[in-house]
């Protein structure tokens, strides 16, 4: 993991805090499709991004792994394959492959929006 971590920061060089924090919030969520659950997810990336919003100068830490932490309440809907239940609910034909896939973008995307523009200055607030 540690080539990729370098070739995340590399690329937040000449960010500010906030912009480095909202892509890298976004990147995490949106990397969760490379894995079968979230604790696998959880266990790969996250000491990642917090070492690479740890290199980004003047990162709010606390605010940005709180950020990171909520993403992984709603990044469960994302695929057939992200939580416990979600297997059930596709195995069961109760929701068709292709509108669980459909489903849990537009959601995913919908959530995300809400965490960004809603949490974003909340959390910032608070801190």
């Amino acid at each position: 993991m540690k080539w990729l971590a370098n070739a995340i920061a590399g690329h937040m060089t000449g960010f500010s805090p906030l912009i480095a924090m909202i892509v890298l919030v976004a990147l995490f969520f949106v990397m969760h499709y490379m894995f079968a659950s979230i604790t696998a997810h959880v266990t790969a990336l996250l000491p990642v991004m917090l070492t690479v919003g740890s290199s980004v100068q003047g990162m709010p830490m606390q605010q940005f792994t709180m950020l990171l932490l909520l993403t992984l309440g709603i990044m469960g809907i994302l695929t057939p394959y992200a939580t416990g239940p979600s297997p059930v609910y596709y195995g069961s034909g109760y929701i068709p492959s292709g509108k669980f896939w459909q489903l849990g973008a537009v959601f995913g995307v919908i959530f995300m929006v809400a965490l960004l523009v809603i949490g974003v200055p909340w959390i910032a607030a608070r801190g």
